[in-house]
């Protein structure tokens, strides 16, 4: 008779056949699995008569569909935490990344890309949006398939938050390959000549020497434009030891960062232009910068000159303008120190040290060995040298 313990699991002895010789072990292991195939196991052990009632109820009313599908439905219908919006959920969501990351160029992403699929699917319980419902989302938007991927990453960073949380059992966008997005053209590194690079920072010194220490940071050093430079300040500078401390609130990697071995065109150029403190980037940066590129792109200096004496709203606002503007690649000085400082050593093994590129050097390498740069032409780069105007024209 079988006994069962207190728990009302049964009372199970461990069996171990005998078998004379090793031809008759082997022999009797195709009986040994069909046994087990039919008598099963598990954790709970054998079956209680409810247990078996109600596995033949499910399966009277959902014939062959298997009961982990029936169980993953029902749990996507009934989470174990009450369901809510995705509206809801986002600033939840939010609120955690700012705890984990804090407010830098990560959260920043992530709340317009996750931002962007919640004002889409306002109103829906993430419970009931299915992977194929992402997947045309992802597809029709009007996008390049290097943004569409960053999209996905971050819509699957959202839902398995919700599963993390018991708001989900499952994430539907964990089933979205890469095969099933568009392929990512690799684009050719834009970056600006060496003459370009010249004239701007000749018109800087003679319009805005203010912003000269800023412009000279991201040309001969490399810094990020995008969210390190946002607060870079002139302290984190180190004349004295030639080096550059990125403390780790600002770095992006969000640990401290040093920077060492750079050109010595850089300390020319900081030593007239570098303040002592306080940050490098007036508040109104982003006209004067725009002011700098119409000005820098006018031959004619007299010409020049007279557009300097108009404030920097009128002047990014005239005939002018609307070309310079255009001519400017993105993350142009980052892109431009890398290019030259790789052509000038022929490697990017120094080049990724100061960049504090995280890939392997060997792709930094392949990204912009071949753009045709030489290293004569990487060397003029960074002979580059200030010369300080007496009377500029400031900005109005």
């Amino acid at each position: 008779m079988l006994k069962l313990q207190e728990n009302g699991r049964p009372k199970l002895k461990r069996w171990r056949p005998y078998y004379p010789t090793k031809l008759a072990a082997i022999a009797d292991i195709s009986a040994i699995k069909a046994q087990h195939g039919i008598s099963g196991t598990g954790v709970h052990g054998i079956l209680t008569r409810d247990q078996v009632n109600e596995y033949d109820q499910a399966k009277r009313i959902a014939p062959g569909v298997p009961l982990p599908e029936i169980a993953q439905f029902c749990r996507r219908h009934h989470p174990l935490k009450a369901p809510a919006q995705v509206d809801e959920l986002f600033g939840e969501f939010l609120r955690t990344v700012e705890k984990r990351l804090g407010l830098g160029y990560q959260h920043k992403d992530l709340k317009a890309r996750v931002g962007a699929f919640v004002r889409k699917f306002s109103g829906r319980s993430p419970a009931n949006i299915q992977r194929a419902e992402i997947l045309t989302y992802l597809l029709n938007l009007d996008q390049s398939g290097r943004t569409i991927k960053n999209h996905k990453t971050s819509i699957s960073s959202f839902f398995n938050w919700l599963v993390e949380e018991g708001y989900l059992p499952f994430s539907p966008a964990a089933g979205i390959k890469k095969k099933h997005l568009p392929r990512i053209e690799r684009k050719e590194v834009t970056f600006l000549s060496r003459a370009v690079v010249e004239k701007y920072l000749r018109t800087a010194e003679r319009y805005d020497p203010a912003l000269v220490a800023h412009e000279a940071v991201q040309f001969f050093a490399g810094v990020r434009a995008d969210d390190e430079m946002k607060n870079f300040l002139a302290e984190w500078v180190l004349p004295t030891t030639r080096e550059m401390v990125i403390p780790a609130a600002a770095a992006k990697t969000g640990v401290r960062e040093v920077i060492n071995n750079l050109e010595a065109n850089f300390w020319n150029w900081w030593r007239i232009y570098g303040p002592e403190k306080g940050p490098l980037r007036p508040k109104n940066y982003l006209s004067r910068w725009r002011r700098l590129r119409v000005l820098s792109s006018i031959d004619d200096r007299a010409a020049a000159d007279r557009l300097a004496s108009l404030s920097p709203g009128k002047l990014t606002t005239c005939s002018e303008a609307s070309v310079a503007l255009k001519h400017w690649p993105w993350n142009a000085r980052r892109r431009t120190f890398c290019t030259y400082h790789v052509a000038k050593y022929q490697s990017a093994d120094k080049t990724a040290l100061i960049l504090r590129h995280r890939g392997s050097s060997y792709t930094l390498h392949q990204s912009y060995r071949g753009l045709g740069v030489t290293s004569a032409e990487g060397r003029a780069y960074f002979s580059l040298m200030p010369q300080s105007i007496k009377q500029p024209m400031r900005p109005i």
